[in-house]
């Protein structure tokens, strides 16, 4: 019985001593779980692309007592491809973002504090970007980061060396356990990676980026899950021409008036649209529209490809109505055929984890000082609507630069970089080009969708403007289109409401560069953008002999994708190789090089004959004659006229004649080709071997000759007659004589009457 009792006490004082431990033993070990979500979608050609967000919801531990400094922690975040978050300061901060606890959201509603910024000041030992937290105690621990002073709640990284490119590290960030009675949210932000170092995928799988957190001291913070897919890489653009354009002549001026430097505007009929004057001639009424163009489509390999710069475009060019980002809702000019073309300044984007489709990232800088309202404009993402001034102070640092974190430096722009433009050839693009659902109907006019310079109310979703830039398609944004605001000026003609005005293409040997940045573009929908390339040049055949003007057979192209753009090779000032590392001064987005395609040829203009044979010996001479006619009754209306003819365009150039056979004389020298002045539509060339013709241009250096003769007139449609007589016969002289049509070489394929009775060869 003795035993019993002493067994039993014993017992009593082992559960009572339990009893004592218990709120120590209880106590839920610290664990942080990830809480990413999906991997985003980067574009394949993207440098600087903004991958998912790290999240990780931390719970257990044993918060810091009251008035004790909180430990600090350093964490790294590895990517599998280099990190090219913007550098804010010499000692190499970037902008990627430690934010903890969600501050300035719906599920926690305390300000904003940065560390280093005032009430959190960061000049201790440990040097600029580290902050040292007092805790609150267990009972208060989901205060310990409440954006009051000395409680900051947003931490800056740096970049380790350039052979650690990938890594980027948070170094002493006080890290409080928040217990048992809440728990401590992790989110890494505005984190920005080389998608196009990995490629395109070989197989149906697309390219991944995947991130790795590490802590230090290693069990400090457990993690499961450090291991983390950020992105998935796709195809952010195909770039294809629409409507290439390789039928162009040479001896047929296209939009001469524009090529004149008249001004000249997209207009009703789209820029497929013909005047009451006619499309290519110089003369018709002041409302003039320009030919069917070439043009360059832009097509988003998915549906947030293009990007505003800040949300403050959204909400200053449309609305989100009903679930959706709608373009031109409410806004002034969307109901004339022009929709709204507004550049504000920026907005804050200063709530995590929301989903606001732009270029930036998180967003709390000086330089924005409006909010929008609510903030986020949508209900995208976990944080719900909030009115639009919450947030606390900016973000502002002395040292780490801050202040410039998640800030890009222009929204989507689509370059085309054109080479190959022949002499003699200016190009015209419009100010600005409406963006439609890919897939759309792209052959309408102003009253009916597909006009890329016509807003079209519910159809339209987005716009995109021509903007100044240097080599690479990079600058700051300033607009070179003029009266960009409105429609076109009454100067330019009636009913030309809502027309897009043209601007010229600066071309220095043959190449130039036409920018276009992205304003407005739904982030719901797969879209397009077509640009229209206006051709303007006019005939000019006497011109750098014997070629002449515009230069024929050379296939002009260009190159499109996404800027500002760096190839492999230098363009402008900087390459691909300078543009991939992190850097403090280049823009933000920026991309490889685009895809090249073909646009538009402009065929030479000939018509070339064969006259098999031509002499001036024996007492005989050769007489030419050749006929320009593309001098119609009625040409140059569209279509089939009332006499039954079609619409030739009436045509001017020069003749040139090559001589094959043995030279006057004696001479073993060939005779060199000449050519005449230019003959024009409904003229002929008349050319004797013995005398030349000095009022066309030709001199006798066919006489004595005999062989055969090719002539080739630079001009579509020509005939030919031959006669050989005696020399110095007339019309009445009694002797041999005989005469026969020059032959066409040409193939067929240019009769111009829908009836039989004119042979393409003879």
């Amino acid at each position: 019985m003795a035993d019993f009792r002493r067994w039993l006490y014993a017992f009593a004082v082992v559960a009572l001593l339990a009893g004592l431990t218990i709120p120590a033993s209880a106590q839920t070990p610290l664990s942080c779980t990830n809480n990413s979500g999906a991997p985003v979608i980067v574009r394949q050609q993207g440098i600087t692309e903004q991958v998912g967000d790290l999240v990780f919801v931390c719970t257990g531990g044993i918060p810091t007592t009251a008035g004790q400094p909180v430990q600090q922690v350093t964490f790294t975040v590895s990517l599998t491809a280099p990190v090219t978050s913007r550098l804010t300061s010499s000692t190499g901060f970037t902008e990627a973002l430690l934010i903890v606890d969600e501050p300035n959201s719906s599920l926690n509603t305390n300000p904003i504090l940065n560390c280093g910024a005032a009430g959190a000041p960061d000049t201790g030992a440990s040097g600029p970007g580290v902050c040292q937290i007092l805790g609150v105690g267990p009972a208060l621990a989901s205060q310990t980061y409440n954006g009051t002073a000395g409680h900051p709640n947003v931490f800056q990284a740096h970049q380790l060396s350039a052979s650690q490119s990938n890594s980027l590290v948070w170094s002493s960030v006080p890290f409080d356990p928040p217990g048992t009675g809440t728990s401590r949210t992790l989110r890494f932000t505005n984190i920005r990676a080389d998608a196009e170092s990995l490629g395109i995928s070989a197989s149906l799988t697309a390219a991944q980026i995947s991130a790795v957190v590490n802590v230090q001291p290693s069990t400090s913070v457990p993690i499961t899950q450090p291991t983390v897919l950020v992105a998935s890489v796709f195809n952010g653009v195909t770039v294809t021409s629409a409507n290439q354009r390789l039928d162009f002549t040479q001896c047929i001026t296209e939009n001469g008036k524009l090529f004149g430097g008249t001004g000249f505007y997209f207009g009703q009929s789209g820029y497929g649209g013909v005047s009451g004057g006619g499309a290519n001639n110089t003369n018709g009424s002041s409302s003039y529209y320009v030919t069917s163009t070439p043009t360059v489509r832009f097509t988003e390999g998915f549906d947030t490809a293009f990007k505003p710069k800040n949300v403050s475009y959204f909400l200053a060019n449309g609305g989100y109505i009903g679930g959706a980002w709608q373009y031109g809702l409410g806004q002034a000019g969307a109901a004339v055929g022009v929709g709204p073309l507004n550049t504000p300044g920026d907005s804050e984007q200063n709530v995590p984890g929301a989903l606001y489709y732009t270029e930036s990232g998180f967003e709390f800088s000086p330089t924005a000082l409006t909010y929008p309202n609510p903030n986020p404009p949508t209900p995208d993402g976990p944080p719900s609507q909030l009115s639009g001034t919450i947030g606390g102070t900016v973000f502002s640092d002395a040292s780490t630069g801050i202040a410039g974190a998640g800030v890009a430096s222009q929204g989507t722009r689509l370059y085309l970089n054109f080479g190959n433009i022949p002499q003699g050839v200016n190009l015209y693009v419009p100010a600005y080009s409406y963006l439609q659902r890919a897939g759309g109907n792209y052959g309408g006019t102003s009253t009916t969708p597909g006009n890329p310079t016509v807003y079209v109310s519910g159809v339209t979703t987005g716009v995109a403007i021509l903007v100044t830039t240097d080599a690479n398609g990079a600058s700051s944004l300033a607009f070179s289109a003029p009266n960009i605001s409105g429609s076109a000026p009454a100067s330019a003609g009636a009913g030309l409401t809502g027309a897009a005005p043209l601007t010229a293409v600066s071309l220095t040997s043959g190449a130039g560069l036409a920018v276009y940045e992205v304003l407005f573009a739904d982030p719901g929908t797969q879209e397009s953008l077509d640009v229209p390339v206006v051709v303007a040049y006019t005939a000019q055949l006497n011109m750098n002999a014997p070629v002449g003007l515009p230069i024929p057979n050379q296939t002009g192209m260009v190159t499109g994708g996404f800027a500002p753009f760096y190839p492999g090779a230098t363009a402008g000032s900087v390459s691909l190789a300078t543009a991939r590392p992190a850097s403090s001064t280049l823009p933000i987005p920026r991309f490889t090089g685009g895809t090249p395609v073909n646009l538009f040829l402009i065929n030479k203009c000939a018509c070339n004959l064969l006259f098999p044979f031509a002499a001036n010996v024996g007492g005989y001479d050769t007489s030419i004659a050749i006929a320009n006619t593309s001098q119609d009754p009625g040409g140059g209306t569209s279509g089939t006229n009332s006499y039954g003819f079609g619409s030739a365009q009436p045509q001017s150039g020069t003749v040139t004649l090559w001589y094959y056979g043995i030279p006057g004389g004696g001479s073993t020298t060939p005779i060199p080709p000449q050519t005449s002045s230019a003959i024009g539509p409904g003229q002929s060339l008349y050319y004797v071997l013995s005398s030349g013709n000095s009022a066309q241009g030709l001199d006798n250096r066919g006489a004595g000759f005999e062989g055969y003769i090719i002539a080739q007139a630079g001009f579509q449609y020509c005939h030919a007659y031959a006669f050989i007589t005696a020399l110095g016969a007339t019309p009445t002289s009694v002797g041999v004589n005989t005469g026969y049509l020059g032959i066409v070489l040409d193939k067929p394929g240019l009769p111009r009457t829908a009836q039989i009775g004119e042979n393409d060869a003879h």
